[in-house]
């Protein structure tokens, strides 16, 4: 067998560049061991460049047992070798499972979650219900987590198990994570849940009801509408995107061809009032999708502006109207104005109108 122990000795060396050599080169030429003397090494290896060096390496050798010697150094108390280790398994996805489950109910809650975090950044759907197995832990935060991976997978085979945790959560981030996720992933029974734990929207305050107005905004019914109105008025500049967001998903999942007047009006002052212009913006552009007459006339109101973006949105706006009345107009304004980001607007808005 050729001798290696040159190679071997580099990584005593002074010099970090030499070590680094000599991580490069016991995996290149395969040394018998190799995966072990750079375990070994990690954990006493000062140089940042030579550990994000063996860490960009590891996975390159041939070891069969390479995650079963990886997993032990999720134990170590160096953040930088268990993310490190976090990621390398994470991309063996054929070989982890199996090492994973001892883990998972590992007394050290720290392991636990690792485990967990190495499930999610599998990305499969195989995964999830090994995940549900941590909506019991012992853990609050270890539960918050696997709800919001759970979420993030959009496997809705697992929203019962959300919809079982919501319907029994105490604590209020929980609380906060189960809209959130059933909002990506709900179904019926969960829109059971949350009406019957929320049966006053008005009660509803804080953290909670940014992650209320998440679920309603992917899962809400026009029922929640007049709610979503009055925060317009209550808390119209603290939740300005999170209720322009809530009304656009609910508008647009629900598909009304006209607004009602009282709607209307309501939306009308939110744009007069003291909200941001790209907010005001927003809502210039959606009101373009419905059919009320009054819609034309506001959008008009509104391109002769001195605010940049309330004049962009009413042109964008009318283009997604469909209005020929709007044709003379915009041809008229697009003579008169010299910025090209509003020509262009124009230009699109004019060949939407001609459809």
């Amino acid at each position: 067998m050729p001798d290696h122990s040159e190679i071997i000795q580099g990584l005593q060396s002074e010099d970090e560049r030499d070590r680094a050599f000599a991580v490069e080169d016991i995996v290149f030429e395969g040394i018998c061991g190799g995966l072990d003397l750079l375990i070994e090494h990690i954990q006493r290896e000062k140089s940042v460049f030579v550990r994000e060096v063996i860490v960009n390496n590891i996975p390159q050798i041939q070891d069969l047992a390479l995650v079963q010697k990886l997993l032990p150094l999720l134990r170590s108390d160096d953040a930088f070798i268990r993310n490190a280790i976090i990621d390398i398994v994470s991309t063996r996805r054929d070989e982890v499972a199996a090492y994973l489950e001892p883990l998972m109910e590992d007394a050290d809650k720290d392991v636990r979650k690792f485990a967990l975090d190495i499930l999610y950044q599998l990305r499969t759907e195989e995964v999830a219900p090994y995940m549900v197995c941590f909506l019991n832990d012992s853990d609050i935060n270890i539960i918050i987590t696997a709800v919001e991976y759970l979420g993030n997978l959009g496997t809705s085979e697992q929203t019962p198990a959300i919809n079982a945790v919501l319907e029994k959560a105490e604590n209020l981030l929980l609380r906060c994570t189960c809209l959130e996720a059933l909002a990506k992933i709900g179904d019926e029974q969960s829109r059971e849940i949350v009406a019957r734990l929320f049966p006053n929207p008005d009660a509803v305050k804080g953290l909670e009801l940014f992650s209320y107005l998440k679920y309603m905004a992917k899962q809400g019914g026009t029922d929640t509408l007049p709610f979503i109105l009055s925060l317009m008025t209550s808390k119209g500049k603290l939740l300005t995107k999170e209720i322009i967001n809530t009304l656009q998903g609910i508008l647009e999942r629900t598909s009304p061809g006209q607004l009602n007047d009282d709607m209307l009006a309501q939306i009308f002052d939110f744009i007069s009032s003291d909200i941001n212009s790209i907010n005001k913006y927003e809502l210039l552009v959606f009101l373009g999708q419905f059919k009320n007459e009054a819609i034309l006339d506001a959008l008009l109101s509104h391109i002769e502006s001195e605010d940049r973006l309330l004049v962009l949105g009413a042109i964008e706006g009318l283009g997604r109207l469909g209005r020929p009345e709007a044709r003379p107009i915009l041809k008229d304004l697009l003579g008169r104005v010299q910025d090209e980001d509003i020509q262009d607007a124009i230009q699109k808005s004019l060949q939407q109108v001609s459809r």
